[in-house]
């Protein structure tokens, strides 16, 4: 899973720098630099419990950017043994513009909790979902966002050493999970 991850945002990175805006039809630049790629912090609430993300994302047309995000889901006190963490890929529709003001967001995302003492034993979801958001951007590049959204998680892999009470296991949760995040980055 980590890989192919890695393969999406190699893929989405690779492209040419940033270009002041109007260069493209042969103006000169008078609005700034044209950003196409974004790097977040999250903090993530999948009521009740916590979770923290690493995000990149890449404008793909001046409404629309897609994106990958790592998610680390904190375990619950006393079940440190059990480690989730969760894979999405996203596509956001922007107004004004990618990276700045409101978006909508359409993900799928495969989660996993592993047992850390032996790693062949896992519990695996995949969960569609919708958001919704505002990010505020401060300057050229830093940027502040808060997300609310909703993701319906479906189990498609489950060892029975793994997962026997729900709570222990937050990044692998079944059914309906609201989710809400405040989330801090940069463009570039």
């Amino acid at each position: 899973m980590g890989s192919t991850m890695l393969t999406l945002v190699l893929a989405l990175a690779a492209s040419d720098e940033p270009r002041p805006l109007g260069s493209r039809l042969g103006g000169t630049a008078t609005r700034g630099v044209d950003r196409h790629n974004a790097l977040s912090f999250s903090t993530a609430v999948e009521a009740p419990r916590l979770g923290v993300a690493l995000g990149y994302e890449r404008r793909i047309h001046r409404f629309i950017s897609a994106g990958a995000q790592l998610e680390y889901a904190i375990p619950k006190d006393g079940y440190g043994h059990l480690q989730g963490l969760t894979e999405t890929v996203a596509l956001s529709l922007w107004a004004p513009r990618a990276f700045r003001g409101f978006y909508v967001q359409a993900s799928t995302s495969v989660a996993e909790s592993v047992l850390a003492a032996q790693p062949r034993f896992t519990a695996v979801t995949v969960a569609p979902g919708v958001a919704g958001g505002l990010r505020w951007r401060f300057g050229r590049t830093f940027f502040i966002g808060a997300q609310l959204g909703l993701r319906w998680a479906m189990r498609v892999r489950n060892d029975t050493a793994v997962c026997t009470h729900a709570v222990a296991c937050p990044a692998t949760r079944t059914g309906p999970v609201v989710r809400a995040a405040f989330d801090v980055g940069f463009t570039f």
